[in-house]
This record gives structure tokens, sequence and C-alpha cells, in this order.
């Protein structure tokens, strides 16, 4: 009877095991808890008039934008079809983009109001 319970429990850990590649896709719940994921190299940031930047991590110069950056930013993004692509997905306009930044792993971050 032991022998057939660890026979059984080996075979339902093996189903679960290879089913696991199956639901690679992301999940409705995991988007709920930890919003969605876009594997495109792209982050955003939003940022507004009532957000506070506590850990300091957010450039002045986003927190307080100025046209001409803003303009450059805006043109950066008409001129990359794959950061255009990546904020259309987002659901941002190329309007509200304040600033495109180069992270350190060669991805952008974009700050957009």
């Amino acid at each position: 009877m032991k022998m057939m319970n660890s026979a059984v429990l080996a075979g339902l850990l093996a189903a679960a095991i290879g089913a696991s590649p199956a639901l690679a896709e992301q999940s409705e719940l995991s988007r709920i808890l930890f919003g969605r994921s876009f594997n495109d190299n792209v982050t955003a940031v939003q940022v507004g008039p009532s957000w506070r930047d506590t850990e300091g991590t957010v450039p002045f110069f986003v927190m307080n934008p100025h046209p001409v950056r803003i303009r450059a930013a805006q043109a950066e993004v008409a001129a990359d079809a794959g950061l255009r692509a990546a904020l259309q997905v987002r659901e941002i306009a190329a309007k509200n983009v304040i600033w495109v930044q180069t992270a350190a792993n060669g991805g952008k971050i974009v700050y957009y109001r």
C-alpha cells in the first residue's frame, strides 16, 4: 500500500512538473497581484505632481521637467519603433513621456505622467 501511494505521488509530481511550461504565460492572479509583465526590456515609471520620490531614485529633471527635455524624450520615442510599440502595449501616449533613460542592461526606462 505504501509503495502504491509513493508511485501515485511520484506520478502526480511528474505531471505537475510537465505541465509547468504550459503555464509559463502570466496568470490572471499574478497580473492582479504584481501587475502586468512585459518582456520587452522597457520599464515604465509613472510620475506626477502628487508623487514623491522618497528613495531618491528618480532624476531631478524628471520631477521638474523642462519643455526642451520633454520634446527630446518624445522625439526619441518617435524615432524608436520598439519603444513606441512597448508604450502602445502599456497604453501610454507618447505625448505623456517626460524622459527616456538607458538602463545599465541596455533596456529603456520611460518616465511618463
